[in-house]
């Protein structure tokens, strides 16, 4: 099977764009809707899933949602780069992918007042931190399966922007498995949670201009209001203060910086840099800068160097 420059095959390219116009799917109706077998389809949302493109309903334990494209297509883009094997490019596959992220941004601002479920609210956060410049909270005061909060789509995302990622769990929080995994992951990229024995909310602070908050009875709504959005900020500055570092998750020594080369050097041809003063701004050779130019030349299906900057900023890479 033939696959799009950015490494997905047809079939998990129609699968996702199918995805991405409701709010959630089970596999049944995904299938009949399709045309495909049942076994087939779960076998490409399987991939789908392991490619971050979508992710289990936090309101549907059997249904499936679609990852925005703002946020997973960077992050597969991202991962393409870093594979041993090169993806073989088709023509305009980059294009379409470009314009599906360009749709999701620009349905950032749509969100206001009320929101319906989980799933739109963790759509309506990946659109948002997409646009994040300065940093990100995330007040979490229990574990809850499939949300959010333990997305390392969302969590890449907000670290590729350079924003500061702040994570404040309740100390129930730990006793998950799956937030456990999270939260070394997180140390892995010099972001750890902090613990307190009790968060009085759920909520997700964006530059403190916006945020997404939970209430007692789980209905979620977006706040701009500047006094509301003020308390908020005050209370995340309060737990971060007072939270414990989690002792299971202290970064290791050797772990790998932030951002990884590739995006770098992606970042610094965007700026104008020629490919000596890149190596010596990284400390590395110019073969090393070359060669990860080239790679990122056939992640982003690109005829030159410049094409694929311009093509990295509009996937939302750099």
């Amino acid at each position: 099977m033939a696959q799009t420059g950015i490494g997905l095959d047809g079939r998990a390219e129609l699968v996702y764009r199918k995805l991405l116009l409701r709010t959630r799917w089970r596999t049944p109706d995904l299938a009949r809707a399709i045309g495909w077998q049942e076994g087939e389809t779960a076998a490409v949302l399987a991939a789908l899933e392991d490619d971050g493109l979508a992710s289990r309903s936090g309101d549907d334990g059997q249904a499936v949602r679609a990852v925005e494209p703002c946020i997973a297509l960077p992050a597969l883009v991202a991962r393409r780069m870093r594979e041993d094997g090169e993806p073989q490019p088709r023509p305009l596959a980059v294009e379409r992918f470009i314009a599906l992220h360009e749709r999701a941004a620009e349905r950032i601002g749509e969100a206001v007042g009320a929101l319906d479920s989980w799933d739109d609210a963790a759509s309506t956060i990946e659109r948002m931190v997409a646009k994040v410049e300065r940093g990100i909270d995330f007040l979490v005061p229990g574990y809850v399966e499939g949300t959010f909060e333990l997305s390392r789509s969302i969590m890449d995302m907000a670290l590729r922007r350079g924003a500061r990622v702040r994570a404040v769990w309740a100390s129930s929080v730990l006793q998950s498995p799956d937030a456990m995994m999270h939260a070394k992951w997180l140390a892995e990229q010099d972001a750890p949670p902090r613990s307190a024995g009790a968060v009085p909310l759920r909520a997700v602070i964006m530059d403190g201009v916006v945020a997404v908050l939970f209430n007692e009875a789980d209905r979620v709504r977006v706040v701009r209001s500047p006094a509301e959005l003020e308390r908020l900020c005050a209370l995340a500055d309060r737990l971060w203060e007072r939270g414990a570092a989690v002792r299971q998750v202290v970064r290791p020594a050797c772990a790998a910086t932030r951002r990884p080369r590739s995006e770098i050097v992606l970042r610094l041809l965007a700026e104008g840099l020629t490919d000596d003063a890149i190596a010596r701004r990284l400390g590395c050779s110019v073969r090393t800068v070359r060669n990860d130019v080239a790679s990122a030349m056939v992640a982003l299906d690109a005829r030159s160097r410049f094409q694929a900057g311009v093509r990295a900023m509009q996937v939302g890479l750099i």
